[in-house]
């Protein structure tokens, strides 16, 4: 059991329900299989209820509901309904898709209604491995929105390995949108094959003077460490000399990794040992807290 007398914010918790009439789902495409997820929808939900009974036992005062694109694609109900029915436990975080000219306007329109704290972008690189999709014409217009409404910006690339040509993308809206902060999902994807001190290379290195730009590490980095044989400490450490320990966050990515909660906690805490305890404070805690938690109760 994790230490209870350490304080957490989870910012990349997958929400979903059983209850399928109530919020269909659309599951093609799932990494798992069709077949597999139905039955983990069906017989392991992850909604509202379970999750924070589950935050309550292991010291998570509260996190963001992070669209869950695999179950959900873009259609938001569900994470919004779990903010909007416990708006002092959880935010919302939104998916959608940033090149559809109506975007903007949906964003608006929910952020004014719900309790959003923020807009996750996601996608592919294309033919030539350039990520348009980031900072297209269209995509700006996304960014525009949701800096006017004081939202961060959430960004996954793929697929996961570290990629300069995304990073750069994302260093650039950084200096566009200087107000507006930034989370990196999984950390930008660390490298795992060259030991502990590869795993912050030169791409994440070139970021550091981004101030507005920080880095999710999650159960999927803790994962890929431990099968590489990388200390998960030391990379916090190092995350937090080259980018002060204001830029690092915890998020658990309960819903899609399937490790039990408890230990998800309990690695998290393991990983940031090497820090001050006001470090980990930050990077455990407020750092999250700050970003997304838009009416949470600290």
């Amino acid at each position: 059991m994790p230490n209870a007398a350490v304080k957490l914010f989870d910012t990349h918790a997958h929400f979903f329900t059983s209850d399928t009439d109530a919020y269909p789902v659309d599951v093609t495409g799932a990494r798992e299989g069709e077949d597999a997820i139905r039955q983990r929808i069906s017989k392991d939900p992850i909604d509202a209820e379970r999750l924070l009974n589950l935050w309550d036992e292991t010291g998570v005062t509260g996190g963001a509901a992070v669209q869950y694109n695999t179950i959900y694609k873009t259609d938001n109900r569900y994470a919004l309904a779990v903010a909007d029915q416990h708006p002092d436990r959880a935010s919302t975080v939104l998916i959608l898709n940033a090149a559809a000219p109506d975007t903007p306007a949906i964003i608006r329109e929910l952020a004014k209604a719900h309790n959003v704290a923020g807009l996750r972008l996601f996608g592919y690189p294309d033919e030539r491995g350039e990520y348009p999709w980031l900072d297209s014409s269209a995509a700006l217009k996304s960014w525009e929105m949701a800096a006017s409404l004081g939202l961060s910006m959430v960004v996954m690339y793929a697929p996961g390995r570290p990629s300069a040509a995304a990073l750069q993308r994302i260093k650039g809206l950084a200096r566009r949108f200087p107000s507006t902060p930034i989370a990196i999902d999984h950390c930008g994807w660390p490298a795992v094959d060259s030991g502990d001190e590869g795993t912050v290379g030169a791409e994440h290195a070139a970021l550091a003077d981004a101030a507005n730009i920080h880095f999710k590490f999650t159960q999927i980095n803790l994962n890929r460490f431990q099968e590489n044989g990388i200390d998960p400490a030391r990379f916090v450490q190092e995350m937090v000399h080259v980018f002060g320990a204001r830029r690092l966050m915890w998020g658990s990515d309960v819903g899609n990794t399937t490790v039990t909660y408890g230990d998800m906690v309990a690695q998290a805490i393991a990983a940031t040992s090497l820090l001050s305890e006001e470090e980990r404070v930050q990077v455990l805690h407020d750092n999250g807290q700050r970003l997304f938690g838009r009416g949470v109760a600290i």
